[in-house]
């Protein structure tokens, strides 16, 4: 009898490992198998739900471009739904992995805060950009001038603006400063009313340079003839009468009437000999003939 119970205590010795590793290598099929799969699903869940934002993003602006939505509001909410919906596709991918979903928004949300804090002017300028949208002050295609910036706004951003100068330079503006600053805006009325400041000569006939230059904007036909044209004296300078050529003109057609009645300015009075004066100084020499001349005695 006890050489039975040696017998099978030796025995439960050998096999006791063997169960043992059999069960851990169950217990690793049937986990594995399962983070197996959740990594699967995982993944699955990311390819397939960023490529369904990317065309939802696409269809939105679409129909935003269908419905005229403008240009800034589309540039600017675009961006914000793609990440937006990004957002809620990372929130089912932790949700396939076994975390906490709650759990996982509220540390997104924490980490959103830490870096709002840390990023406090980035904010001001998202929420300028805001601002931006919702009053309007330029929009895509306006020419705005602001803090000695000038040129075509290009995108509206979610923290800054982008403008694309005359001379071909691109200036990137933060919303913050461009909202809380003056702005003109050039493009806001169809009509931009053009200067044309001339000097003529103090011997010149006025009356004949004004019928001249009015001449040269009734010809011109960038010049909308149902607005106002005046040509007045605008001041008396030193070397000059200086006249006030003044115009209206599409903003569309500025610069192009800009440097065509200028030039067409200059031929009309070579033409007519009406001189432009450039500044000079004259001096006059008073001869007084009742002055006496004492000679020059010499006492030696």
């Amino acid at each position: 009898m006890q050489e039975q119970d040696k017998v099978d205590s030796l025995q439960d010795v050998i096999t006791t490992p063997f169960k043992d590793l059999e069960n851990f290598t169950q217990w690793l099929l049937t986990k594995g198998s399962e983070v197996g799969w959740s990594l699967v699903s995982a993944l699955l869940t990311l390819i397939i739900g960023f490529w369904v934002t990317g065309k939802l993003v696409k269809l939105i602006e679409k129909r935003m471009v269908a419905r005229n939505v403008d240009l800034s509001i589309r540039t600017f909410l675009i961006p914000i739904l793609n990440i937006l919906f990004k957002a809620i596709v990372l929130t089912f991918v932790v949700g396939r992995l076994g975390f906490n979903a709650s759990g996982f928004v509220a540390a997104l949300g924490g980490v959103g805060l830490a870096v709002g804090l840390a990023l406090q002017g980035s904010l001001s300028n998202f929420a300028a950009g805001i601002l931006i949208i919702l009053f309007k002050p330029f929009k895509v295609g306006d020419y705005i001038v602001s803090q000695g910036n000038e040129g075509s706004v290009e995108s509206i951003n979610l923290l800054n603006t982008v403008i694309a100068t005359a001379k071909g330079q691109i200036i990137t503006l933060p919303n913050g400063n461009l909202f809380n600053n003056p702005i003109t805006n050039y493009s806001v009325k169809e009509y931009r009313r053009l200067d044309v400041n001339v000097g003529i000569s103090y011997d010149d006939d006025f009356d004949k340079a004004r019928e001249v230059l009015l001449n040269v904007l009734e010809k011109n036909e960038l010049v909308d003839d149902t607005q106002s044209k005046t040509v007045e004296i605008l001041e008396f300078a030193a070397s000059s009468v200086n006249l006030a050529v003044r115009c209206y003109v599409k903003n569309s057609d500025y610069w192009t009437a800009y440097w065509q009645l200028y030039r067409a300015v200059k031929y009309a009075l070579d033409d007519n000999n009406i001189s432009m004066p450039y500044p000079h100084t004259e001096m006059i020499i008073k001869n007084e003939s009742n002055s006496s001349t004492i000679p020059f005695e010499n006492k030696d």
